[in-house]
């Protein structure tokens, strides 16, 4: 007798393999979510598949194939692509880290049958734990003031979308001393915690992320309805959109997630107009026409100025006031 997991609620239809994940999101996602961690190719850094106090791992772009982002280990010699990376994380083979993958990523809604036996293994497999963050907390300073104001954010609405600073992170058990501009965005989602650390000035660990990618940041500090919605990609944007334009909006966690038709169809139903804001780099570009067409929303960028690619950089780089005329001049061209 067959027994049925189902892992979502609707039946997932598709052939699991590579070239469907990465037609949804990109090796460096992969790489960032199970390392916990934004890595620059070519950056060596301790590995994360063994206990490793001297930086040795890698990831590369392969010479034969520039579009194949590759890991190496300096001292096991293991290299392979990101799927191959899942599967030595966390000794599983190849099937397997595609499943996980899409389990871990909310790529679709999975439904597998099978015997008693084979659902063990299912549930084994998507079990297993990735990063694991905690972070220390520690009063709030006069030079992170300076940091958030020169984007329009106030102390008061980095506290209502849960942003504290911090002074350590703990990585898997182990401590971390931060730099001294750093920040940990707490979400809760499905009665979990999980975080995403900021440190802005720090080249190599600007990120560390253990967040599932279906949440969007602000989603818990939305009304319950509206005339606006903006779906940006950053906290830090919908945190400069709610001060300075006092427009509810929810951050991404990636450039390259798109959402459940179901979310932005729950959206649409509780704003009157749904808008998108993303980078006006080649990323978000590509970001903003995939949703006009899957999603049917418009979208619009800021201004080509040097150093601007979002709303927050235009704060920082004209002003409040200059800002908040210019979004309105540039959003009323658009045909809602």
């Amino acid at each position: 007798m067959e027994e049925q997991i189902n892992l979502n609620s609707i039946v997932f239809n598709e052939i699991i393999d590579k070239e469907l994940i990465l037609s949804k999101i990109s090796q460096e996602d992969i790489y960032t979510y199970y390392i916990g961690e934004s890595i620059i190719s070519g950056t060596t850094i301790n590995s994360p598949l063994r206990n490793d106090n001297v930086p040795s791992f890698a990831i590369y772009y392969h010479k034969n194939n520039s579009g194949v982002l590759m890991f190496y280990d300096f001292a096991t010699k293991d290299t392979g692509d990101c799927i191959i990376f899942v599967c030595k994380l966390f000794g599983i083979d190849y099937k397997d880290a595609l499943l996980k993958i899409c389990y871990d990523f909310k790529l679709s809604d999975i439904k597998i049958t099978g015997n008693k036996s084979h659902l063990q293994h299912v549930k084994k497999v998507i079990q297993k734990d990735a990063v694991k963050l905690g972070i220390k907390q520690r009063l709030w300073k006069i030079r992170d003031k300076s940091y958030w104001s020169q984007f329009g954010i106030t102390k008061k609405i980095l506290e209502k979308y849960n942003v504290v600073p911090i002074d350590y992170v703990f990585f898997n058990g182990d401590a971390y001393k931060t730099d001294k501009i750093a920040y940990a965005y707490i979400e809760y989602k499905d009665d979990e915690v999980s975080y995403k650390i900021y440190q802005p000035f720090n080249e190599k660990f600007k990120w560390i992320n253990n967040a599932n990618y279906t949440v969007h940041q602000g989603y818990r500090q939305l009304p319950k309805e509206g005339k606006l919605l903006i779906i940006t990609k950053s906290l830090k944007d919908v945190m400069s959109i709610r001060c300075i334009l006092n427009i509810p909006s929810v951050g991404l966690q990636s450039e390259s997630v798109m959402m459940k038709h179901s979310v932005m169809d729950e959206y649409k139903s509780r704003f009157n107009k749904v808008i998108c804001l993303f980078d006006n780099d080649a990323a978000g570009k590509k970001l903003s026409i995939d949703f006009t067409n899957e999603y049917k929303v418009p979208h619009f960028y800021m201004p080509n100025l040097e150093e601007v690619t979002d709303f927050s950089d235009l704060v920082k780089k004209i002003g409040k006031d200059n800002a908040f005329i210019e979004f309105n001049k540039l959003i009323k061209q658009l045909t809602l």
